[in-house]
C-alpha cells in the first residue's frame, strides 16, 4: 500500500510542487498531511480525479524556536505555488497552547511533529515529506488500510465525541461510502 500511494502522491503535481516550496522554503520537520491525502486516496479508490473535494493541503512542522511564523511560512509557501489550492500551515509545537480554546480539549505539549499526526483519526494519520534529495518518506503510524479501505474510527487521543461526530458527518456528506465507525 505504501508503494501504491508514493505512486498516487506522485501523480498530482500540486502536492510535489507544495513540498518543493516547503523544502525551499526551510520549513523545518515537514509533513503534508490529514485529509487532502486520505481523500486522495479514497478518490482513487472511487475512480474520481484525485482533488476532487479536496479543502486545502494541510502542512504540519515542528519548530520550538519558531525562527518564522506559521504565517511567514505561509506567504513564502504560497508564493512559490503555481495552483490554486488553499495551503493550512500548522507549528505542532504550539498547538497545546490553542487547542483547548479551539477544542475543548487539553493535551499535553508535542516533543515531534510526529505526535500531532498521532492524535489524528487513524485513515488520516497519514503525511509525506521530501528530502534534500527529493526522495519521497510516508509516516503513517496506524498504517494505511483504513484509509484504503474508506473506514473512519475515533481516536480518543486528543478529540471530543463532538468534534469526532462533526468530523466523520463532514466526510460521510462528501464521501457517502466511506464507513464511520460510532464514538463508543
Amino acid at each position: 500500500m505504501e508503494h501504491q500511494l508514493k505512486l498516487l502522491i506522485k501523480s498530482v503535481p500540486e502536492l510535489i510542487e507544495t513540498a518543493e516550496a516547503c523544502r525551499s522554503a526551510g520549513l523545518p520537520n515537514f509533513y503534508i498531511a490529514g485529509g487532502a491525502i486520505t481523500q486522495l486516496i479514497w478518490n482513487s479508490v472511487l475512480g474520481v480525479e484525485s482533488l476532487d473535494k479536496v479543502k486545502d493541503f494541510d502542512i504540519v512542522y515542528f519548530d520550538y524556536v519558531e525562527t518564522y511564523t506559521q504565517e511567514c511560512y505561509e506567504k513564502d509557501i504560497s508564493s512559490q505555488l503555481s495552483h490554486t489550492v488553499k495551503i493550512d500551515i500548522k507549528n505542532q509545537a504550539n498547538v497545546h497552547k490553542w487547542y483547548p480554546v479551539k477544542c475543548g480539549l487539553k493535551i499535553q505539549s508535542y516533543d515531534r511533529v510526529e505526535q500531532g499526526i498521532d492524535s489524528w483519526l487513524s485513515a488520516f494519520a497519514i503525511g509525506f515529506t521530501l528530502d534534500r534529495s527529493g526522495c519521497l518518506s510516508i509516516y503513517a503510524p496506524y498504517g494505511l488500510e483504513d484509509a484504503f479501505n474508506m473506514y473512519v474510527k475515533p481516536n480518543k487521543i486528543a478529540m471530543t465525541e463532538t468534534s469526532y461526530i462533526k468530523m466523520s458527518k463532514s466526510f460521510k456528506d462528501r464521501w457517502p461510502s466511506i464507513t464511520v465507525e460510532p464514538w463508543t
